[in-house]
């Protein structure tokens, strides 16, 4: 990943001549990696060449498509969000992969609406209805849309959304993502709908509901596909021992001690930094090999991302086969990540460590499961009410000041009360 390197050899070799010649001796120049994904930052004036990750990518000659329809080299823009595949020097294909494309049915201010979906723009007297758009971005887990930009794109006829599904209804044959309602209907199908898979969507707005003619169910155990790829994206979740984070709401990652760090350390692993990240696939899942911070995130506000809990507990199972601890019940999906030889059918009456997040409407989707020894000691991570905190109760004072607050906590603990609750650092 170290774009230096090159460089650096460069002026040792010259640096390092023994016999006083002042021949230069100029290496090879460096093959690309096999896969990147990527944001186009920079476009040459002939159309020929474009940077992506910080590689210069020669695409004179590469097959360029989106959705298998030919594209010119000149419908290439900073912003896109590109997937290429590269032999030596240059891409050999380069897919267009915006994570949102149709056409603009309402404009005001500061929103354009595509698709459904109102996306947030920094001014919108640049566009007009009827214009057709690819947007780079993805949707958080409290339904908003974190753009990171947005083109001009021809009308191929061909709209795309992409997203977790929610509301997932197969009577009706309709499931969510985000605000948009998608019939699938006529649609399709490859893979296996469920509630909380990633899913790409082709189809067209029909009123207020998107058409589907095709709905892509990603395969979360198809590692191969992102094998020595090099991935660039906003972390969108990290867990708390920073073993596991998502880039993008959408692909999770694996952290190890082997793994390198450039210009930043695991420490730095938060939501809403931005990544480039080569990625392995092994039998455990997508390791991230070497992570490299990049030197300036996207900037503005960061999103919201929902506010993450962590709790420990005896877990039970009600009737809906929904998981429950102390009272209250946690969503667990399709994209929930089970450790220590859990599954949903096994975890009843377990001691459980969960994380997760706090979804728009208020219910808690758990992100990672682990199983736990029951201690003397909690760590807690949520909201405190009338001395309480997920239905543990204090039983002296140590969190009545923080009533009404977020908190991340440290608490003893009798097995039924907690007590001598202090903030985790």
């Amino acid at each position: 990943m170290n774009k230096h390197l090159v460089g650096i050899s460069a002026l040792l070799l010259t640096a390092c001549g023994g016999d006083g010649s002042s021949t230069d001796v100029t290496p090879p120049p460096a093959n690309l990696p096999a896969k990147v994904m990527g944001t186009v930052t920079q476009v040459s004036a002939d159309h020929q060449q474009i940077t992506v990750n910080g590689y210069k990518i020669n695409i004179a000659n590469a097959d360029i498509r989106y959705q298998q329809q030919p594209l010119d080299a000149k419908a290439i823009q900073v912003g896109m969000r590109l997937d290429l595949v590269n032999q030596g020097q240059q891409a050999k294909t380069v897919e267009v992969d915006p994570a949102l494309v149709g056409e603009i049915s309402a404009i005001n201010q500061n929103n354009i609406t595509v698709n459904g979906i109102q996306l947030a723009v920094a001014s919108a007297s640049q566009y007009k209805k009827g214009d057709w758009v690819a947007v780079n971005g993805y949707p958080t887990v409290v339904g908003q849309w974190q753009v990171e930009s947005i083109n001009l794109f021809p009308n191929l006829a061909i709209a795309e959304i992409e997203g977790r599904v929610t509301e997932l209804d197969p009577v009706m044959q309709q499931f969510r993502l985000g605000s948009a309602l998608i019939d699938y209907a006529n649609a399709e199908l490859e893979g296996l709908l469920a509630e909380g898979v990633w899913v790409e969507v082709e189809g067209q707005q029909d009123g207020a509901v998107f058409k589907a003619h095709e709905v892509d169910v990603e395969d979360a155990s198809d590692v191969p596909t992102f094998n020595e790829m090099e991935l660039e994206g906003t972390v969108t979740w990290v867990n708390q021992d920073k073993s596991q984070f998502e880039l993008n709401s959408r692909t999770r990652l694996y952290v190890t001690e082997q793994t390198q760090f450039e210009d930043g350390n695991r420490t730095n692993l938060l939501e809403g930094k931005r990544l480039e990240v080569d990625i392995q696939s092994t039998a455990q899942g997508l390791w991230a090999k070497e992570v490299d911070f990049e030197s300036s995130d996207a900037g503005g506000p960061l999103p919201d991302l929902g506010n993450k809990f962590e709790l420990e507990g005896r877990a039970t199972l009600d009737s809906n086969n929904q998981l429950q601890i102390n009272g209250f019940t946690f969503i667990i999906d399709a994209r929930t990540l089970f450790d220590d030889g859990l599954t949903l059918a096994n975890l009843d009456q377990k001691w459980l460590q969960i994380e997760g997040v706090e979804l728009a409407d208020g219910q808690w989707l758990v992100k990672e499961i682990d199983l736990e020894q029951q201690s003397n000691e909690l760590e807690l991570t949520g909201k405190v009410s009338q001395n309480s905190l997920w239905g543990y109760h204090a039983s002296d004072a140590s969190l009545a000041t923080f009533d009404g607050k977020w908190v991340n906590v440290e608490c003893q603990f009798d097995g039924m009360q907690i007590h001598s609750c202090r903030i985790d650092d």
